[in-house]
């Protein structure tokens, strides 16, 4: 299927619907569908198709949209670029993607100039929001295309879509995504239009090169949804806009939920609209997710998964932030807002041992996948790839363990495990219990190398505003709760910790300080 058809079936099944706006404009599913084919004619007369790749260099628009669909119809893969990133950071993407066509916004143009003679295979450049000096933009290609059904045969493992990773590590790998695992994803998350039920609103304040974008605009449109979409994140913008549009669904990660809850006066907005908030991209802090349940009078749902496996993995349902019942069902549902919920129904996740034996609940292990979700490639990384889904499963990177119920609690990266004489220590679960201390508002636990013992605990802290605690202090409250090996042996404190534009620390960075400190 491909996933063009998403589009061309809800327009003709909710005609009526306005599909998706931003503070500009709005258009409603037919004049979405029309854009879309005009701009999927555009393309072939250029001679874009299968083997061209169409990027997008921008803040969220309703042109994404668009430039994806009409990408998807002429069978070419569209790839949205981090528009934080600096002039060397786009040549390596644009380089490694091989990006023929790139839609650019004025604010980002000027990057483009130092590195455009070092891209012979960018054939073509077009302005989102200005008039470049060759009078190439977005709405004059679009101009010139045909009002008329577009259509070409594709093969489920084409691909379609390529989101480059975060990049907390080295350079960000493309992730290449097909239109089968796309298909996969929507279809098993989301129902398909229903003329006779009411319109419901989704709010997307993510940036559309994140896998949580691409999947919240694909998903929208399949269930006949109004898109609302917010070119960047503010509390005030975001809390303005589910109140005037009215939203009923909306995606956040962990930072972002933390900022709505602080700005001042957020008990003035409207959000009685709001049916369900759903948090993930980077671990949540418990303390933050604990207020939300008491703050927040909507659902509330923790989707844990990467790029790689085409977004969510598990999930934690609103039921599971419900925090009622009795004393003991409560203390089981506080215990398990620490975890990242169950499996998808779509998917088979295993916690697996180095031998690749598949770990009984209980037991640590690295969180593996499998499924049509599961990425085609990384883009001309054919050694990362086959580390990646060896023996026919997507290594996550991830350490966890399933509780008996199958609830999967997140401890760890593999990369991040630390060996300390031998003993292998998860920092995720030194964080969680150093975060529950009163004087620390956020952790991030790391090694750093030891004559001794080969590596060694450090904690890097930051404290809550008027609060102190001395390093004993803190050395005993872990060793109330953990193994005494596992208590940090050094203690930083820090203003903030170092994040991506996501909200994932970046422990690379707190590694490379400590190592030349």
């Amino acid at each position: 299927m491909n996933t063009a058809d998403f589009l061309t079936i809800t327009a003709a099944s909710v005609p009526d619907r306005v599909a998706l706006g931003d503070p500009g404009e709005s258009l409603t599913y037919p004049e979405f569908l029309e854009r879309a084919q005009r701009l999927a004619h555009a393309f072939a007369g250029l001679g874009v198709g299968k083997g061209h790749n169409v990027g997008v260099m921008a803040v969220n628009s309703v042109a994404f949209p668009e430039i994806y669909y009409a990408t998807a119809m002429v069978g070419a893969t569209f790839v949205p670029l981090n528009y934080r990133a600096r002039s060397d950071e786009l040549e390596y993407m644009l380089r490694a993607a091989h990006v023929n066509v790139l839609f650019v916004a004025e604010r980002y143009a000027p990057l483009l100039e130092p590195i455009r003679a070092a891209l012979p295979g960018l054939e073509h450049i077009y302005g989102l929001d200005f008039v470049p000096e060759d009078g190439k933009t977005l709405a004059a290609l679009r101009a010139g295309g045909a009002a008329e059904p577009f259509y070409r045969e594709v093969d489920d493992a084409d691909p379609v879509l390529i989101i480059y990773t975060s990049g907390t590590t080295a350079q960000p790998k493309g992730v290449v995504l097909t239109h089968k695992t796309l298909t996969a994803y929507v279809v098993n998350t989301q129902a398909p239009a229903d003329p006779s039920a009411p319109q419901e609103v989704t709010l997307v304040s993510v940036p559309f090169f994140h896998i949580a974008g691409a999947t919240t605009m694909l998903g929208s449109v399949w269930s006949g949804r109004r898109l609302a979409i917010l070119p960047q994140f503010s509390p005030e913008a975001w809390l303005e806009t589910v109140e005037r549009e009215r939203v009923t669904h909306a995606f956040v990660v962990p930072t972002m939920l933390k900022r709505l809850m602080e700005i001042e006066g957020f008990s003035r907005y409207d959000l009685s609209s709001l049916q369900l908030i759903t948090y993930g991209a980077a671990p949540m802090p418990f303390e933050v997710v604990r207020r939300a349940c008491d703050v927040f009078g909507c659902g509330l749902m923790n989707a844990y998964g990467q790029t790689e496996s085409t977004s969510t993995l598990t999930y934690l349902s609103p039921d599971d932030h419900r925090l009622d019942g009795t004393p003991e069902e409560i203390a089981r549902k506080v215990e398990r807002l620490r975890s990242v919920g169950r499996a998808m129904p779509d998917l088979d996740i295993a916690v697996l041992a180095p031998d690749g034996r598949r770990l009984a609940a209980g037991e640590e292990g690295e969180i593996c996948v499998r499924g049509d979700r599961v990425m085609r490639e990384y883009q001309g990384r054919g050694e990362e790839t086959a580390q990646a889904l060896a023996a026919g499963w997507l290594h996550t990177g991830d350490v966890g363990r399933f509780d008996d119920d199958g609830y999967l609690f997140i401890t760890g990266r593999v990369k991040d495990m630390i060996i300390r004489g031998g003993e292998n220590i998860a920092p995720a679960e030194i964080e969680q219990v150093l975060e529950d201390h009163p004087a620390v508002a956020e952790a991030a636990v790391i090694g750093v190398p030891d004559v001794e013992w080969g590596e060694i605990v450090k904690a890097v802290l930051v404290p809550v505003a008027g609060a102190e605690a001395g390093e004993a202090e803190l050395t005993e409250h872990v060793k109330s709760r953990l193994a005494s090996y596992k208590a940090p042996a050094l203690y930083e404190w820090v203003p903030e910790l170092p994040r991506n534009h996501l909200g994932k620390i970046l422990k690379n960075e707190l590694r490379g300080e400590s190592a030349t400190a």
